[in-house]
């Protein structure tokens, strides 16, 4: 996808976005209507995941690409963006695939927030499903960070996120809030 088309595909997902360069080329867009940062051109980076062809007949796989959204509505947008860019950071030094349930430890080391690890899921914030683009061979789509407490992560990590999930949904935990307990 080029760079304008990628563009055009997240502004008509999360309306119009103001995009910075958060350092060493890596793109992030603040959108103004909702309170989300997203990557713009994470979708470049492969990380060799695959999924069949399109129909049974086909025999090339398709390349699995994504952009990183962060929606959190008790953060600021600098916040979100930072976040946004240390995970892209995080994911492109280690060589780790972007794809749901993926662990990100101590993303965020800022000591006044409650949430300091990372995972990534498949996207809970649209009514529509996850948004996605397919190209002939590839299809990009966006992947969600949420932050995550200590005891979060810990339960997630030693637990499994079934089990994180059913206290968070017990507990109507607001992933959007950092600065919870």
């Amino acid at each position: 996808m080029e760079p304008e088309e990628r563009l055009a595909w997240l502004t008509s997902v999360l309306g119009p976005l103001d995009v910075a360069d958060a350092g060493g080329g890596f793109l992030i867009g603040v959108s103004t209507d909702v309170p989300a940062a997203v990557s713009v051109g994470f979708s470049d980076v492969d990380s060799g995941l695959m999924v069949d062809g399109p129909d049974a007949d086909s025999e090339q796989p398709t390349d699995v690409r994504c952009e990183i959204i962060c929606a959190a509505s008790g953060a600021s947008p600098e916040q979100r963006a930072i976040a946004v860019a240390r995970a892209w950071h995080a994911l492109v030094d280690t060589n780790t695939p972007a794809q749901p349930e993926t662990f990100l430890p101590g993303l965020v080391d800022d000591p006044a927030l409650a949430i300091h690890h990372g995972l990534l899921r498949e996207p809970q914030i649209f009514d529509r499903g996850t948004p996605m683009v397919t190209e002939p061979g590839r299809m990009t789509l966006l992947l969600e960070l949420v932050l995550l407490t200590d005891g979060e992560y810990s339960i997630a990590t030693e637990q499994g996120l079934d089990v994180l999930e059913r206290r968070l949904r017990r507990r109507s935990t607001d992933l959007g809030d950092w600065n919870r307990d």
